[in-house]
């Protein structure tokens, strides 16, 4: 009997017919499996495709969307671009339009763009959605959403109500010179503006605002001084205001001195673009004939390379931690050693020598001035004294003349250094999700 059943066992007569029949299986299986694959991979692969295509009309929605901003600056009489200022962006701009995109007589799709004021005067929220093959058919349809914010650097500095602004005190000495009515093309700015008492050391001191016409008394009276006792800034271009409100109570006309100053989302945003496009420094810096100063926007910082505090604000910014600038005669990189360009010192800065510039200087605490020969500012100071450790002074020797010369187009681009164009803000691009 054992060696029957061992002998059954052993016996694989008949194994070759199930084998097979598991076989088919199995084979049967992988058929209809390619075969499902095969009907839906197309599928799959052109809905890939048509999602590809709305996000690249998207990207190109807003590259459109950006070249309108830009055009719109560069030929602000051209409607084919976007003004510098709106309330609503016109037409297609505002979403109000499809616009499509064809190659070889076939609509491959279209994008709708809206622009929108952003969260700054100098921001512009662009959101663009691509459509393929459009936003109406009844048919399937894919759409990808894409924002993003733009900034124009040029439009970051705030435009001065004088030629030397100076939130505290100003002390002028020597044969020191401020002239504002050289250029009204922005309007009669003042020749100082300080939210604190303006002193005079010796009398060959000169202030010019631009109050009036040439023939007006105010080109033979020099130092025309102009008490605010603690008021809005005044809108004639006199020559020394002083006493200014920093800022006024809600529902008074007019605007204080802090109207004019940075914000430390203005600041971040500069000091973002120093990092790409300018040029980035920290702590204490000496700009001189071995050491020049670079066109365009030269941004020194704080040691730690953060904002200082405001007034009242604790723990408060040691003043350790403050930039500190010194700048001894010519020494920018331009025609005759000029420096074009804004400057911005996230703390104090000394000028000294024969200075020559085209620009916009900016220090978050005090300035001082002291020039010898022909050096010369031309554009526009502003001194925020956040700590006020000290007044914010412009001086000069027997033998030279400080001079700030106000000009807005030196001012407003950094001596034609800092484009007025329209530039993506770092970190903003969004694929919106559930596109």
């Amino acid at each position: 009997m054992s060696r029957r059943f061992v002998s059954r066992v052993r016996d694989q007569r008949g194994s070759a017919l199930p084998l097979g029949i598991l076989a088919l299986l199995i084979l049967s299986s992988l058929i209809i499996g390619f075969s499902v694959l095969a009907s839906t991979e197309p599928i799959i692969a052109s809905n890939h495709v048509r999602v590809a295509q709305a996000r690249a009309l998207a990207e190109a929605g807003i590259e459109r969307a950006i070249w309108a901003l830009n055009r719109g600056v560069s030929h602000p009489l051209d409607t084919a671009g976007i003004p510098v200022s709106f309330t609503t962006a016109p037409a297609p701009y505002n979403g109000s339009q499809l616009l499509t995109l064809a190659t070889g007589g076939t609509t491959i799709g279209g994008v709708r763009v809206t622009v929108a004021n952003g969260g700054a005067p100098y921001e512009r929220t662009i959101t663009a959605v691509g459509w393929v093959p459009n936003d109406t058919t009844s048919g399937p349809k894919t759409r990808q959403k894409v924002t993003v914010t733009v900034f124009n650097p040029q439009f970051v500095m705030k435009d001065p109500p004088a030629a030397v602004s100076v939130r505290g005190e100003l002390q002028m000495g020597a044969n020191s010179l401020v002239e504002s009515r050289t250029d009204t093309s922005c309007g009669r700015k003042m020749g100082t503006l300080t939210s604190g008492p303006t002193t005079f050391q010796g009398t060959a001191t000169e202030i010019w605002g631009a109050e009036g016409s040439p023939s007006d008394p105010n080109v033979s009276i020099r130092n025309q001084l102009v008490d605010a006792v603690n008021g809005p800034v005044p809108t004639a271009g006199h020559d020394v205001v002083q006493n200014v409100a920093t800022s006024l109570p809600a529902g008074t006309s007019g605007v204080g001195f802090d109207q004019f100053i940075l914000s430390d989302d203005d600041i971040n945003t500069l000091r973002a673009y120093s990092r790409v496009r300018g040029t980035y420094l920290q702590g204490s810096v000496t700009f001189d004939s071995s050491n020049r100063l670079p066109n365009g926007l030269v941004f020194v910082d704080t040691v730690s390379g953060t904002n200082i505090t405001k007034e009242g604000v604790t723990p408060p910014t040691p003043p350790s931690d403050f930039a500190s600038v010194s700048i001894l005669g010519t020494a920018g990189t331009g025609t005759g050693g000029a420096f074009n360009g804004w400057l911005f010192v996230n703390g104090s800065l000394a000028i000294s020598g024969n200075f020559l510039m085209n620009g916009f200087v900016y220090a978050q605490n005090d300035i001082s001035y002291h020039a010898t020969g022909t050096g010369q500012v031309a554009g526009a100071m502003v001194s925020r004294s956040i700590r006020d450790q000290s007044a914010t002074s412009i001086d000069s020797d027997l033998q030279g003349q400080a001079a700030i010369v106000y000009n807005c187009q030196a001012a407003k681009t950094g001596g034609g250094s800092v484009a007025a164009k329209w530039l993506i803000k770092g970190g903003t691009y969004r694929e919106v999700s559930g596109s």
